[in-house]
């Protein structure tokens, strides 16, 4: 058990003790001397790490303890799909704000080293009845997200 443990651990028999000390004592004289000298005593416990923790600061021997984080794969593929989606339902709520309905978009996304890249923006026309420059896809696609116009393949 580490020194917090232990010291957590000895905070908790205080409070059982004075526990079974205010039940045990009736009202009275004796009572009240008791408690007082329980007050001390519960000070002292929770005061006594302190020259020790003080004194490990200044020879510099504090360990914090350090935790190795291994990250789920399968948590990652749920928040990528999640990402995925927001992002396709974003850009085809900027092509509905300019009257573009029937677009479908999917996004090719990974997680490389904890971090979200976006590879391509696929863009799919083929539900279109008019014709819609090219041009004016890409600055719909940029103007949600911030990716080189190469990323964006038109299809249709």
């Amino acid at each position: 058990m580490g020194f917090f443990g232990a010291y957590i651990l000895s905070i908790v028999g205080i409070v059982l003790l004075g526990v079974i000390l205010d039940l045990v004592f009736v009202d009275g004289q004796v009572k009240k001397y008791v408690k007082s000298i329980f007050v001390l005593f519960v000070i002292f416990t929770l005061v006594s790490p302190i020259p020790n923790l003080v004194n490990n600061i200044k020879n510099g021997e504090i360990n914090v303890p350090s935790y190795d984080m291994d990250l789920n794969e399968s948590y990652l593929d749920i928040i990528l799909k999640q990402k995925n989606t927001a992002l396709i339902m974003s850009i085809q709520k900027a092509f509905e704000d300019e009257d573009i309905n029937g677009v479908i978009v999917s996004v090719d996304a990974s997680y490389e080293d904890s971090i979200y890249s976006i590879k391509n923006i696929y863009i799919d026309l083929e539900n279109i009845k008019y014709d819609i420059s090219q041009k004016k896809i890409i600055e719909i696609v940029q103007s949600v997200v911030n990716i080189d116009k190469e990323a964006i393949k038109i299809d249709g």
